[in-house]
């Protein structure tokens, strides 16, 4: 939820008293992922505060690494450190830094952070603030490649844009016993302009290449070449017309609340841990605070289907 800064710690404090268990923040354009958990930290006492996700690109291992120990410190044995490539748009275009070999770079961010006291390699810097608790680091991953490496090097994994369906296959080819965590979209409401937004936004991600796989795993792929042939054509309206409804209900949280309830439990029957709720502000929900506060109940772990 794109709540101003300045509200997010009532209603971090509003969605633990309902019994949420997580707060998680993303970092594309908007603000950076670390500030609004450091808001949230300093008002709460139980919920689990993750970066869903930091760029691997954008920080130096070291920088990365104050980053996490800040967080620890506010929140002991609360944080997770999520890391992932992101994307060439975000990256390369919107933030001038250089993207390429995503994997490289993730397995990179998640194995040489510097957490430890213990003497680093030579290249590497020593923390003299270093984390009481080790931070645990989850990987954002879609292909094989990136699934493995969360098993290999991470505590968790983090899905995007993944439906239910396909979330089982995803956690085997991870591996092992990790958690797994996925940012969903929601857009209570099923106007126009609701559906609309959705389309809009599944473009945005269709015309990335490993977006682009992943949504093909999940029976998209007629849809996927359908956008990106209306999208180079430049008609960009085009574009977010192929994208069909059958998209939208298996990637998106759309609809009635009650419909908004069953997915998550579709979500939690695949095998998912954490649903992570990132709620648009689509007609008719733009309320400000009390709209957000009436979303949140209706939403509440104890209020959960299934």
């Amino acid at each position: 939820m794109e709540a101003p800064l300045s509200e997010l710690p009532a209603l971090a404090r509003f969605a633990e008293e309902l019994g949420y268990t997580d707060v998680w923040s993303l970092e594309s354009d908007a603000l950076d992922g670390f500030t609004p958990l450091a808001a949230v930290a300093a008002v709460t006492e139980h919920v689990r505060l993750g970066t869903a996700i930091i760029p691997a690109w954008t920080r130096p291992a070291g920088l990365l690494a104050m980053h996490a120990a800040a967080m620890a410190e506010l929140a002991p044995g609360r944080f997770v450190l999520g890391l992932g490539s992101s994307t060439e748009v975000v990256v390369q275009q919107w933030l001038d830094v250089p993207f390429s070999r995503p994997l490289t770079r993730t397995q990179r961010g998640g194995a040489r952070c510097p957490f430890t006291s213990e003497r680093p390699a030579r290249e590497r810097m020593k923390l003299r603030r270093p984390p009481r608790e080790r931070v645990p680091i989850y990987i954002a991953a879609l292909g094989p490649k990136m699934l493995r490496l969360a098993g290999e090097v991470g505590e968790g994994v983090v899905f995007f844009l993944c439906g239910p369906r396909i979330i089982p296959e995803l956690l085997t080819q991870v591996g092992g016993d990790v958690d797994s965590v996925a940012r969903l979209i929601v857009l209570p409401g099923s106007g126009n302009e609701v559906r609309l937004a959705a389309r809009r936004g599944i473009v945005t991600y269709a015309l990335v290449p490993y977006y682009a796989r992943s949504l093909a795993r999940q029976g998209f792929g007629d849809e996927v070449a359908a956008i990106g042939a209306a999208w180079h054509s430049g008609d960009r309206e085009a574009a977010a017309g192929q994208v069909s409804d059958a998209m939208v209900a298996e990637l998106l949280l759309t609809g009635t609340e009650e419909q908004i309830g069953e997915r998550l439990a579709a979500y939690r029957q695949a095998g998912l841990r954490t649903p992570v709720l990132a709620i648009g502000g689509v007609e008719p929900h733009r309320a400000g605070d009390a709209g957000l506060r009436r979303l949140l109940e209706a939403f509440a772990p104890a209020r959960a289907v299934g």
